[in-house]
């Protein structure tokens, strides 16, 4: 009996073991991680000023003359439930896309009806304004976009335009469904005087009876929910586009260039949006400007194709090969997106992974014969760079390393480079200390010199850390500093940084991160506040999502804000304040 008691315990004791370890594999499993997201998300709007940008460059002639001529009356209206935070996201409204509007109103409907808010509009207005546009808190309009819409039709038209948003339980701020508008002038006279405005019945009876134009560019979205990937509940706003493009087989550039609004959108992001949509540029490369039609003659413009020669000269002078670390759940997510927008602004390109694979979108992934646990990531990367520069080691200058999260801008990166000899054993990328050791963040990247790698590759295994254990980029920092290869102060001649280990929001959002979150404790430098964070020529970001590298391609190079052309800054003997560059004293 004691033999058979001890033989069921220990039978029991293997088990309990046995369900411990796999909750221990489970909770660091990406299992677990995509499990966490089923959570709801629900906006929390906070007060923080962001500020405006110091500088202006690009050529705005054709935005400010479309601003004059189409006057644009903006009513931003919050709903009955949106209590808590509503009045908030609104002032964040008023100091993004909102300073665009010829004039801007922002309604409560606790107080006041929709309906009622038009007749108030008119009756004070109505001389002042070509068009009415009518939108919820969660949208973030392109005021240019819109301007270029509506400068094909006449103010004196009944027409009206109008878009669905449905309600989403990891919506933002309100979880009500949304219908956006816009009204011509002669469309907002006809609802006020014509007994149009009493209730809803008269409203859409009303409407019936006018011109309703093409509304796609509003991304009316209303598609069921279980389509709708949970990972994306924090930048909802890029699903309207995405989907369309999944199911829909629409191009990311028509969709994210061309839109009006994007809706979804939280107050953090519609920040990240200023600066993305006005500030960030790449360098070299002046993008396209689309025709414009219109019944006002004075209004006509030609197109005018990209202007990318500087771009050109760059990529032939300035070579950078991409290595690209990877592993197979991001095959066909993450490695296929960047094959698909930053990856082609590389001399070359390429992706390792643990095992040698063609993906089935013709994705030819090297195989390193390593794991792709993070505790063996250092010699994951020392075996990327070995391979590299053993077999396209004479096609460049410089290795630029990035995870299949990073979202890189290299023209700005050649600009950075083009001033620094690739035979000189230099470094850079976004700096982090630990300790009294400096290193580069292995998130946002870092691109090493010819030589450099050169002397990677060969004292790596006999003075720096040898086997496949260690922190990747903290292990890359301590090899490199024993083999005195420098590491190069990246910011700009304003004192801002230029790489981002984590999404924008982390720097642009003051006090957006709790006190003593670990970002803090980790950056080398303190940056600036807001706006003035960052550099309009940043290089790259961390923790970008497949879609948001397709916004940023589309936006960057193919279809900027309508009327906007990217300009570059004056000559630097002309900059009399900026900062004097120097390396870091390690």
């Amino acid at each position: 009996m004691k033999l058979r008691g001890f033989c069921r315990l220990l039978i029991l004791s293997f088990f309990f073991w046995l369900i411990v370890l796999e909750v221990i594999i489970f909770y660091n499993s990406t299992a677990f991680t995509d499990l966490l997201e089923l959570e709801p998300y629900k906006e929390t709007v906070n007060s923080y000023e962001v500020g405006l940008r110091s500088e202006h460059w690009d050529d705005a002639r054709i935005a400010r003359i479309l601003q004059e001529k189409i006057r644009v009356h903006c009513l931003v209206y919050m709903d009955r439930s949106d209590y808590n935070f509503g009045a908030q996201k609104a002032r964040h409204i008023a100091k993004t896309w909102g300073r665009r509007c010829s004039r801007l109103s922002i309604v409560n409907q606790r107080n006041i009806t929709l309906l009622q808010a038009y007749r108030q509009i008119y009756e004070e207005y109505h001389n002042e304004l070509d068009w009415l546009l009518v939108v919820y808190l969660d949208s973030y309009v392109v005021m240019e976009n819109l301007r270029y819409l509506l400068a094909q039709y006449a103010p004196s038209e009944h027409i009206y335009f109008s878009a669905e948003h449905a309600v989403y339980v990891y919506a933002h701020v309100g979880r009500v469904s949304t219908t956006d508008y816009i009204f011509s002038s002669e469309a907002l006279e006809q609802l006020a005087t014509r007994n149009c405005l009493q209730d809803e019945i008269f409203f859409r009876e009303c409407l019936t009876r006018m011109r309703r134009g093409p509304s796609e560019w509003l991304l009316p979205f209303n598609v069921p929910a279980e389509l709708i990937p949970y990972s994306l509940r924090n930048h909802f706003w890029l699903w309207p586009c995405s989907f369309r493009v999944v199911y829909h087989n629409q191009s990311w550039e028509s969709c994210f260039g061309g839109a009006v609004l994007y809706p979804y959108c939280r107050a953090m992001q519609m920040y990240v949006l200023e600066f993305s949509l006005y500030h960030l540029r790449p360098y070299g490369h002046v993008n396209p400007l689309p025709q414009l039609g219109s019944p006002n003659p004075l209004m006509s413009i030609a197109s005018r194709p990209p202007n990318d020669q500087r771009a050109k000269l760059l990529y032939r002078s300035v070579r950078i090969i991409c290595l690209v670390l990877t592993w197979p759940k991001k095959y066909m997510s993450g490695a296929r997106a960047i094959s698909e927008t930053w990856g082609r602004h590389c001399n070359r390109v390429v992706y390792y992974g643990s095992s040698t694979g063609t993906t089935i979108s013709g994705l030819q992934i090297v195989g390193l014969n390593a794991t792709d646990t993070r505790s063996k990531l250092w010699g994951k990367t020392k075996a990327a760079f070995r391979h590299a520069y053993r077999n396209y080691g004479h096609e460049a200058d410089w290795f630029y390393k990035a995870d299949d999260d990073t979202y890189a801008i290299m023209e700005n990166m050649r600009k950075l480079l083009r001033r620094h000899s690739p035979a000189k054993p230099i470094y850079f990328g976004s700096p982090f200390k630990l300790g009294s050791n400096l290193y580069m963040s292995g998130g946002a990247g870092y691109v090493l010199s010819k030589k450099a790698v050169e002397l990677l590759n060969h004292g790596a295994a006999e003075e720096c850390l040898p086997g496949d254990q260690g922190v990747e980029d903290y292990a890359m920092g301590q090899c490199l500093r024993l083999l005195d290869v420098q590491a190069g102060d990246s910011r700009d001649l304003f004192g801002r940084q230029r790489f981002f280990s984590l999404s924008l929001e982390h720097f642009l959002i003051p006090n957006r991160d709790n006190e003593g979150f670990w970002l803090q404790e980790y950056l080398y430098q303190t940056t600036g506040t807001g706006m003035e964070c960052c550099s309009s020529y940043s290089i790259s970001m961390h923790n970008v999502s497949p879609y948001e590298m397709h916004f940023l391609e589309s936006i960057l190079y193919k279809r900027r804000p309508y009327g906007l052309l990217a300009g570059h800054p004056p000559p630097r003997k002309s900059r009399k304040h900026g900062l004097r560059k120097q390396q870091y004293n390690i």
